[in-house]
């Protein structure tokens, strides 16, 4: 998202409370499970990495996604619907304990749901919702909408809006440390870079199997890769695809893999003439040789992308889809077709305009790749591509200036388990622009309308016909032009029982609760 919050400035020791009866004494040959992911804990701030926390089980939600990609309960038991869609009823946990010692009640839910709604908070899919009011109802916090929206318990499953403390608040509402109520509690945080967790005694589910974690945030990939090489870390959680093949062949490790929710495309400013119209994206999606860079830089002919969804939505995900062939005669004719022709330089020029551009590209292996090769097939139906080393932070500058023309983006589409949450937030009128990582001044009338069916839908049949829609609008405009799905990589140490570690498609958590240690 655009906004980045600050940035811790220094290391950050939290002494978390304990409840009298929650007291834990460490044995001393306890092991500790060392994990190792590629993000760092950049802030407190629940809009910014509240999903690290959500990852490392230390924060709940009211529902979660299970590892099958399914809604599951959490913090409310259940949840019900009124039949004119209007007031949703979740019923909360009676007697779960906060790692202070506090209990969570259905008030501290209402408290925090409306946080969540204000615009510009923690929470961008909450404060979505069209929410008119929010009560407490004995054990149940009651939800009234002002008009039907049928992903509610979806949006509540979004990372940033976890339920914390009252006590993990300062005065003015900013967090000063995380006092959540999940299987783990913190017992350090050590700058970006490092948390220590233990096993919270009074955790209202099932207790962890290993007591002790030690999570290290490494932006490196090369960095990550020798750790899991030399036997440093227990899981690696999103090794870098380039760098699979070298780990698992160091011996020390076993790599399990799922194709996830997210794409690795292209999207374009469609305000741009070079892209304004829809024939123009589909020549540069024909130009692309998705099979050459699934195999060459990404080691797997099936992370081809011919449709924006992958198979992380089966309902979702059209398996009869043939693969999208490169056709560079096709393309030409296509640009042609909108109005551009060579100039003296064989570059393709319209109305005094160049089809030329700069692309920004980040410092990971794979997307440095990745350029190379879109840079060197576009040049060949006429199109020129200057590539300048960069960071995230100057793509959204780009964006904000409204200077990008073309970026490479890796959109997660599963931030909750309804790929539509994310559409909405991309392309219904309302919220568009709201991310950068899509299709930028893109708008169409028959997606907003096909996105706000689907949400109002009271049937089956109506979701059903609303989904359809939103497939043919977002598979043949291309705002976002899909090339390679991304692969999620686990790599497993010998320490660790390798079938207790459970990966998901929607990346929702670590699921570090239930890995076990090898006999």
């Amino acid at each position: 998202m655009i906004t980045r919050r600050a940035v811790l400035a220094a290391s950050l020791v939290l002494g978390v409370a304990t409840a009298a009866s929650g007291s834990f004494a460490w044995a001393k040959g306890d092991r500790v499970l060392e994990i190792v992911s590629p993000r760092e804990i950049t802030s407190l701030d629940l809009g910014d990495t509240s999903y690290h926390f959500r990852r490392l089980r230390v924060a709940e939600t009211l529902v979660t996604i299970d590892p099958e990609g399914k809604l599951a309960p959490e913090l409310a038991e259940s949840w019900s619907v009124s039949d004119d869609g209007l007031s949703w009823t979740f019923v909360i946990r009676d007697g779960v304990k906060f790692h202070d010692g506090s209990l969570l009640t259905p008030e501290i839910v209402r408290v925090a749901i409306e946080a969540m709604r204000k615009a510009n908070t923690n929470s961008e899919l909450v404060s979505k919702l069209p929410i008119a009011d929010v009560r407490v109802d004995g054990q149940a916090v009651v939800v009234t909408l002002e008009r039907p929206f049928n992903l509610v318990p979806d949006f509540f499953t979004d990372g940033p809006a976890v339920i914390l403390a009252p006590s993990s608040f300062a005065q003015d509402g900013t967090v000063k440390q995380i006092i959540g109520t999940g299987p783990y509690r913190i017992s350090k945080i050590g700058g970006k870079t490092s948390v220590d967790l233990e096993a919270f005694p009074d955790y209202w589910g099932e207790q962890p199997h290993i007591a002790r974690v030690h999570f290290t945030g490494a932006t490196s990939p090369d960095t990550i890769a020798n750790m899991a090489e030399a036997g440093q870390a227990d899981l690696v959680l999103g090794l870098s695809q380039v760098l699979r093949d070298r780990v698992e062949g160091s011996g020390r490790v076993r790599v399990k893999q799922v194709q996830t929710a997210r794409i690795n495309g292209v999207f374009v400013n469609a305000a741009d003439m070079r892209f304004d119209d829809p024939v123009e994206r589909r020549a540069v999606s024909l130009a692309l040789d998705r099979q050459g860079i699934a195999v060459a830089l990404f080691g797997n002919p099936k992370a081809a992308a011919n449709q924006l969804l992958s198979a992380a939505f089966p309902g979702w995900h059209d398996a009869s889809l043939p693969p999208i062939r490169r056709n560079v005669e096709e393309a030409r004719r296509l640009l042609a077709e909108a109005g551009w022709k060579p100039g003296s330089d064989g570059i393709l020029a319209k109305d005094g305009t160049r089809f030329a551009f700069t692309m920004i590209v980040g410092k990971q292996p794979e997307v440095a790749s990745l350029a190379e090769a879109i840079q060197a097939q576009l040049a060949e139906i006429g199109i020129e591509v200057k590539l300048q080393n960069g960071n995230q932070g100057q793509v959204l500058e780009s964006v904000s200036k409204g200077t990008l023309v073309l970026g490479m983006t890796r959109r997660n589409y599963g931030a909750v388990p309804d790929p539509v949450a994310t559409l909405i937030l991309d392309f219904a009128e309302a919220s568009a622009g709201s991310s950068p990582w899509s299709g930028i001044n893109y708008h169409n009338p028959k997606l907003e309308s096909a996105l706000n069916a689907y949400i109002a839908a009271r049937t089956k049949e109506e979701t059903a016909a609303a989904r359809d829609r939103i497939l043919a609008v977002v598979n043949s405009d291309l705002p976002v032009i899909p090339v390679v799905w991304y692969d999620y990589n686990v790599s497993i140490s010998d320490r660790v029982n390798f079938d207790s570690v459970p990966i998901d498609a929607l990346e929702v958590s670590f699921w570090i609760d239930r890995v076990r240690w090898a006999e």
